[in-house]
C-alpha cells in the first residue's frame, strides 16, 4: 500500500504530513497543524522528484514531529509559529 499521509502528536498538538503536490504542480510535503482554528501548512517543494518526496515521507517520524512540535510550543497563533519557524 502506498502511503501519502501521516498523523503525529507531539507537545499538546496533532500533526499531518502529506506527500502531494504544490501551487506550482511540483511533487512536495505539506506538514499542517491548527492554531486556534487557523490552519497552518509548510511545505516543502521537491520539484519534479516524486521519489524524493516518498521518501520523505517514509522517514518523517516521530522524532521529526517532535523537533516541530517543539519549535510550536508556547505558540498561540500561526503567526507566532511561522515566527519560531524562522528563528
Amino acid at each position: 500500500m502506498e502511503r501519502f499521509a501521516k498523523v503525529f502528536e507531539s507537545y499538546g498538538r496533532q500533526f499531518l504530513i502529506r506527500k502531494g503536490e504544490n501551487d506550482d504542480g511540483d511533487a512536495a510535503l505539506s506538514i499542517t497543524t491548527v492554531f486556534e482554528g487557523a490552519e497552518m501548512t509548510v511545505s516543502i517543494g521537491f520539484g519534479d522528484n516524486d521519489d524524493a518526496a516518498s521518501k520523505a515521507l517514509q522517514v518523517f517520524d516521530q522524532k521529526a514531529a517532535d523537533v516541530i512540535g517543539k519549535k510550536f510550543e508556547g505558540c498561540e497563533s500561526a503567526f507566532e509559529a511561522f515566527k519560531a519557524l524562522s528563528e
